[in-house]
C-alpha cells in the first residue's frame, strides 16, 4: 500500500518493474494480514508493523487520537494547542498512573487541534513506568518492556540499523524509513528494556484528495488587502522591487504576478497549499521562467494563487528577467557601478572564485530581508540577483 511520509507533499511518479509489482502485492497482502491480526487482538510478527500491545490492547500506529484516547488515555497538555499541516510534536498523556509521551502529527491541509490529529507513536521510560509496574507492554516477536534483555532483542529482531553504547544504557534503533523507526534502550544496570520510542509518521497516499477538491480559489482577505507600490523608492529594506516591468511589494500574491502578465504552469506548480505551509510555483513571462516557493499565511488550505511570493530572482543563465532594487541595484549593471552602492550597505563577500564573486547583503540583527548578488569577473557584470523579503 502506498504511503506518504511527513517530509514532503510532492507526489513522485514511479515506474515499477514486474519484480517491484510483485513486491508491492506481497506488501499489500502483509498489510491485510496485519489488519486481521489486529482485529483479533493479536500482535503481528512483523517487527515493522509498528504495533505494540499494552494491557491486552493492540495499538496500530498511526491511529486516530480519538481511538487512542478511547483506550483510556487522557491528554495532559494545553487544550488550545494546534498543529500546523506537515508538522508533529510530542505531548504528555496519562492512563491511570502510567505516563507516556505521544507523537501527534498533522498531514492534512488545515491547522488542527492537537487531539484531532493522528497518533504517530509513543515513548515510555522507566521513570514513567515505575508508578504503573503492573502494566504489561509487549512488542512483536515476544519482546516485553522491563523484561526483555539486549540479547532477547537481537535474537528476536536481528541486528539493528544503528547501535549506541553508553555508560548508562545501550540504544538499538530499528529504522524502516525516515520517520519510521523503533528504538529500545537497555539499562546497563538492570539489563532490560527500560525505554522505547516507536514512531510511524505516515499517511495513505491520496488521503487529502477529497479535501483538496473542496478548497476555494476565491481571493483571501490578505490577498484583497494587498496594494501594489507606486514607486521604487530608495529603501532597500522595504521589499519593493521592479520585476519584469512591474512594481511589487514583497511578499506579493501569486495572483498579482498573473495579473501582470505571468502565466502559471499548472503541471509544474502546486494547485493547493496546506495551511501555514508553502507551495511550489513556476510561471513564465516573455518566454522566461520564474520559479520558486510561495507561502500560505492562512491556517487553512488555499490555492497557489492566494499564496505569497517572498523572493524574486534574475539570472542571466536561466530567468533573465529585468530586476531593479531600491538604491540603484539591477541585473546587468557593471561591478564598477555596483560597488559604491554596496559600500553603503551591510555586505560581505560570501565566496570568491576564479570566475565569480558572490556578495551577500543583510542586516546582522534582522533576517526578514536579504540579497545575493553574483558578479562575473570576465565581464565585470552582475549576472544574478536574488532578493528576499518576508
Amino acid at each position: 500500500m502506498k504511503k506518504k511520509l511527513l517530509v514532503s507533499l510532492l507526489a513522485c511518479s514511479l515506474c515499477f518493474s514486474a519484480c517491484a509489482a510483485a513486491a508491492l502485492a506481497e506488501e499489500e497482502a502483509a498489510t491485510e494480514a496485519t489488519a486481521a491480526e489486529t482485529a483479533e487482538g493479536e500482535l503481528s510478527d512483523d517487527i515493522y508493523s509498528f504495533q505494540l500491545k499494552l494491557d491486552g490492547d493492540v495499538y496500530q500506529f498511526p491511529m486516530n487520537c480519538e481511538d487512542f484516547m478511547a483506550l483510556g488515555w487522557t491528554y495532559a497538555e494545553d487544550e488550545d494547542t494546534d498543529i500546523a499541516p506537515n508538522s508533529y510534536s510530542s505531548f504528555r498523556f496519562t492512563k491511570g498512573n502510567l505516563e507516556a509521551y505521544v507523537e501527534l502529527f498533522n498531514l492534512g491541509l488545515n491547522t488542527m487541534p492537537a487531539t484531532q490529529c493522528s497518533v504517530g507513536g509513543m515513548s515510555i521510560d522507566s521513570y514513567q513506568f515505575e508508578d504503573a509496574p503492573e502494566t504489561v507492554i509487549e512488542f512483536p516477536k515476544g519482546l516485553t518492556f522491563n523484561v526483555s534483555t539486549l540479547d532477547d532483542v537481537k535474537a528476536a529482531w536481528g541486528e539493528p540499523s544503528d547501535t549506541y553504547e553508553g555508560d548508562l544504557y545501550t540504544k538499538l534503533t530499528y529504522e524502516y524509513d525516515i520517520y519510521q523507526s523503533i528504538e529500545f534502550e537497555i539499562d546497563s544496570e538492570t539489563g532490560v528494556i527500560d525505554k522505547f520510542d516507536l514512531e510511524n509518521l505516515v499517511q495513505e497516499e491520496g488521503a487529502n484528495d477529497a479535501a483538496a477538491a473542496e478548497v476555494s480559489g476565491e481571493p483571501t482577505e490578505e490577498v484583497l488587502a494587498y496594494e501594489a507600490p507606486t514607486e521604487l523608492g530608495d529603501d532597500i529594506r522595504s521589499g519593493i522591487v521592479e520585476f519584469a516591468g512591474n512594481l511589487y511589494q514583497l511578499p506579493a500574491p501569486v495572483s498579482v504576478f498573473l495579473e501582470n502578465g505571468f502565466t502559471l504552469k499548472p503541471e509544474d506548480s502546486d494547485a493547493v497549499v496546506a495551511g501555514d505551509y508553502f507551495g511550489w510555483f513556476e510561471m513564465i513571462k516573455d518566454g522566461k521562467e520564474f520559479r520558486g516557493t510561495a507561502d500560505n499565511h492562512d491556517p487553512n488550505a488555499t490555492t497557489i494563487e492566494n499564496c505569497f511570493v517572498t523572493e524574486v530572482e534574475a539570472d542571466s543563465y536561466d530567468a533573465d528577467l529585468p530586476l531593479a532594487l531600491p538604491g540603484g541595484i539591477s541585473n546587468h549593471m557593471s561591478a564598477d557601478e555596483l560597488m559604491p552602492i554596496l559600500e553603503t550597505l551591510p555586505y560581505e563577500v560570501s565566496s570568491d572564485t576564479d570566475d565569480y564573486t558572490y556578495y551577500t547583503v543583510q542586516d546582522k540583527d534582522s533576517y526578514d530581508w536579504g540579497i545575493n548578488i553574483t558578479v562575473k569577473k570576465e565581464d565585470n557584470t552582475v549576472t544574478s540577483i536574488e532578493y528576499e523579503k518576508r
